[in-house]
């Protein structure tokens, strides 16, 4: 039998996390247009578009499904709402890929290497995802209950050793080869990607908890609240670096970080090695 007081406040965690989404969209509107619009497209551009705008479907429509979970024909609702949850976690990782290979010295050879992990840990999230396992009630259909599964927990957890590999990463390449760099740049981007994957780690951490240890009825509650941290993270860490970058635009010369490198502290070249092209 569902627990109604669980089941309760799982829907208002994903209500007010939506409501979160909409009011740091109205908070950071003017940022958005003071630092992207204009700007030619390109692919973090792209990402950041998607990563800030897809959030939208998917936690509006969970909020819908909580306020509508006696519907009866609710599983193409929920598998769309679930795949907008996922795009939008996607998009987000794929923005801080693009981070990381830039602050990695755009070699090839780490792109390679992240992308076959990152490819090998979205399939096994998306196999757990898609075969749910309710392990107290196996023949109970999880469908149009705002139940989740105790399996729910996997793609959490494999998501959370994925941002600790990332972190681990930044961390190595910040103290191997810029221990010594005061570019404001470099600064910016060990700050944002160290606060990103540590809040989504801890995010991730909290999900795998409720889903394996509380009662079913809570395990919905922070579907939304993680989708949300995604999106508002990762339209801070865009902004900051444009921010960076337009504070630097005016300032001539460039220092080189290593030798054979880019030239990190000299905004052209690095919007170069982002693939974002800033106007004159």
């Amino acid at each position: 039998m569902t627990d109604p007081v669980g089941l309760q406040t799982s829907k208002y965690f994903n209500v007010a996390a939506a409501a979160v989404l909409i009011f740091d969209y109205c908070v950071t509107f003017e940022a958005e247009v003071r630092l992207t619009w204009g700007r030619k497209w390109g692919p973090p551009r792209i990402l950041f578009v998607l990563s800030r705008y897809v959030p939208f479907a998917g936690a509006l429509m969970t909020a819908y499904a909580a306020a509508n979970s006696h519907e009866t024909n609710c599983a193409p609702f929920g598998d769309v709402s679930s795949g907008a949850r996922s795009l939008s976690i996607i998009f987000a990782e794929c923005l801080l890929i693009l981070r990381t290979y830039a602050f990695w010295g755009r070699s090839k050879r780490f792109l390679a290497v992240l992308l076959t992990y990152s490819v090998a840990t979205l399939a096994a999230a998306i196999i757990v995802s898609a075969a749910p396992i309710n392990l107290n009630n196996p023949g109970q259909s999880l469908l149009c209950t705002f139940e989740g599964a105790r399996s729910s927990a996997i793609p959490y957890g494999l998501l959370m050793l994925y941002e600790m590999v990332i972190m681990s990463l930044i961390i190595f390449k910040r103290y191997r080869h810029y221990h010594d760099a005061s570019s404001a740049i470099i600064k910016t981007l060990y700050r944002d990607g160290m606060l990103y994957t540590l809040s989504i780690m801890l995010v991730s951490a909290a999900n795998v908890i409720v889903d394996a240890s509380l009662p079913l009825a809570y395990s919905d509650m922070l579907d939304t609240p993680q989708v949300v941290a995604h999106s508002v993270l990762a339209s801070r860490i865009l902004f900051n670096l444009q921010e960076s970058n337009d504070r630097l635009d005016e300032l001539s010369g460039a220092e080189d970080l290593e030798p054979g490198r880019i030239v990190i502290s000299r905004p052209v070249l690095f919007q170069e090695a982002l693939h974002i092209n800033i106007p004159a």
